[in-house]
């Protein structure tokens, strides 16, 4: 097998099936290059991920299924390395690649490509939830990152997000965040917490926000949904093979805001470097109140009893004899998220706790809809 295929175009492919190769001895640390269907692409994988690019452009000489893998990070070198111009890779006799360019040949070694896990019969099942625009999913999928839960040796249920009717949900237990994408209603995907930088990265590439995408679910067996594939009209796609539990459905209650907080985000942190410079290491958490007419946050201090900070700028409604405290880097990643100077917060007694609440639209049918609950203890 031998192709021929401009510099240029090599790249562009492998800075797809680049996001998802691995770091071991085997398979997964490897390019996968195939001729199939009167074309050539190459292909990547480890573990739970998986992608494909095909090489436009390309000159092959080769019979149908023929494939030979590449070692990854050695072909990257080699070609980040290389004058542009047109590069060939070919199948040596020995079993191994042979790397051509405009002044260099070099051998690189390659494995058996039969036993590469290829998934060309679980794609012929996938069904299509319709198109979308990148820009708007990767938002979306991104805000929900920050709420989603690390702790997945107790919980893996909830170390994921999870799309039902177009609404992603993420928790970890102390703060619920709801994504309305608006422009997919029938949206539903499960990717687990380790596996959305995939996703993410192929998003957020600059080639893939040029048109939609489209998004599809493969099925095992033709029913039970087993991942989510984003796909470019060009034919990259990255694949994401879905968790096995699925995230407790969670109601969350919007509420009516009988009290709300309104805070100066640059105010508000520069209280809170000053708070911390005498909290205990690692705390967080801040209680908010209302003092003399003002609204005042507060923390623990190492040396004993509680340090006060009263805000200027920002502002309380209602809040009576009511406090609570939740961590401030919830507030810090929701105004850095949203490119926000201020935050307007509704607080919700429940019980002997509550929550706060935060409201965002990005506008306009085809934006997002954020809903965050953050929830306190007395």
């Amino acid at each position: 097998m031998k192709i021929e295929i401009a510099k240029s175009d090599l790249e562009a492919a492998l800075k797809v099936v680049g996001i998802t190769v691995g770091s071991g001895n085997d398979l997964s640390s490897h390019y996968l290059f195939r001729y199939r269907d009167g074309a050539c692409e190459v292909m990547s994988y480890d573990m739970r991920v998986f992608s494909r690019a095909p090489l436009l452009g390309s000159q092959v000489e080769a019979s149908e299924g023929e494939a030979f893998t590449a070692e990854a990070w050695r072909l990257d070198k080699w070609i980040s390395s290389v004058g542009s111009g047109a590069l060939t890779l070919s199948s040596g006799e020995g079993g191994e690649v042979i790397a051509k360019g405009p002044r260099s040949r070099i051998k690189l070694r390659s494995l058996d490509a039969s036993r590469f896990p290829f998934w060309d019969g679980l794609l012929s099942t996938a069904k299509s939830l319709g198109n979308a625009n990148p820009s708007i999913l990767h938002r979306a999928i991104n805000l929900s990152k920050v709420f989603v839960s690390s702790d997945d040796t107790n919980r893996p249920e909830i170390c994921q997000i999870e799309a039902r009717d177009g609404v992603i949900q993420a928790t970890n237990r102390g703060a619920v965040s709801n994504v309305t994408v608006q422009s997919v209603p029938d949206l539903a995907l499960r990717i687990s917490g380790k596996d959305l930088t995939v996703a993410l990265k192929f998003l957020n590439d600059k080639v893939t926000q040029a048109g939609d995408i489209e998004v599809l679910i493969p099925s095992r067996d033709g029913e039970k949904p087993s991942g989510t594939v984003f796909s470019r009209p060009d034919g990259s796609y990255v694949g994401i093979t879905m968790p096995t539990l699925a995230l407790p459905s969670i109601s969350v209650d919007e509420g009516d805001r009988e009290m709300s907080i309104t805070l100066d985000v640059k105010e508000f942190m520069g209280a809170v470097d000053v708070l911390l410079a005498s909290a205990p290491k690692g705390h967080g958490d801040v209680t908010f109140f209302a003092k003399d007419s003002a609204l005042v946050v507060q923390m623990p201090s190492a040396a004993g009893g509680e340090d006060e900070y009263p805000l200027e700028v920002s502002s309380e409604s209602g809040l009576g004899d009511t406090s609570f405290s939740i961590d401030y880097a919830y507030i810090k990643s929701l105004s850095d998220l949203f490119d926000l100077d201020t935050i307007e917060l509704g607080v919700h007694k429940k019980g002997r706790g509550g929550y706060v609440s935060f409201l965002h639209e990005d506008g306009g049918e085809k934006g997002n809809r954020y809903f965050t609950v953050i929830v306190w203890r007395r």
